[in-house]
């Protein structure tokens, strides 16, 4: 995928997701079918949790990111392979570190973090133009499951993730739909 191509998907899918949300009653976005999974609203703020860092270090400068992480020391891999390698870790028991874990969340957040979200997507795809196709390639930022990432490669990643909580999501309420 190109940048263009890139920051659509992107806000395609978190557009999706937040429509989704945003229509909650304030019993689906509460609900866990087991009380082990997580709520829509947990969800909600897990991708807070995990763009806010991307975010933050999509607006350093190329030589902190340089210094930081180094350079890409492989070609980015194509989005099925991304999501093929991030699939395998969740088969293999990976799950998201503590930061990334979200608490109870309550309905009266629900409005706030769907703003927070809103906007770190839209921060988002204004810091990826800043970025040419070349740089996309060769800086490199750490994610907690896969390692280093390329720039690409994380918003790859980015993008698969806002699907698959929104899938989960969906999964999840049609088991409160069948109750």
């Amino acid at each position: 995928m190109d940048r263009s191509t890139i920051i659509n998907k992107l806000n395609e899918n978190y557009s999706a997701f937040l429509d989704l949300i945003a229509e909650m009653p304030e019993a689906e976005f509460t609900f866990s079918p087991d009380g082990t999974k997580w709520t829509p609203g947990q969800q909600l703020d897990h991708l807070c949790r995990s763009v806010a860092p991307l975010n933050k270090g999509l607006k350093a400068p190329e030589f902190a990111l340089i210094a930081m992480f180094g350079k890409a020391d492989h070609a980015s891999s194509s989005y099925d392979e991304l999501v093929a390698r991030y699939q395998s870790e969740l088969a293999g028991g990976g799950s998201a570190p503590a930061p990334f874990r979200p608490e109870a969340i309550l309905y009266n957040k629900k409005d706030e973090l769907l703003a927070d979200l809103r906007g770190q997507i839209e921060r988002l795809s204004k810091s990826i133009e800043k970025y040419d196709e070349e740089k996309l390639d060769k800086l490199v930022l750490p994610h907690p499951l896969l390692g280093k990432l390329t720039i690409r490669e994380m918003l790859y990643f980015t993008i698969y993730h806002g699907e698959h909580h929104r899938r989960h999501t969906e999964q999840n309420l049609e088991k409160l739909a069948s109750q």
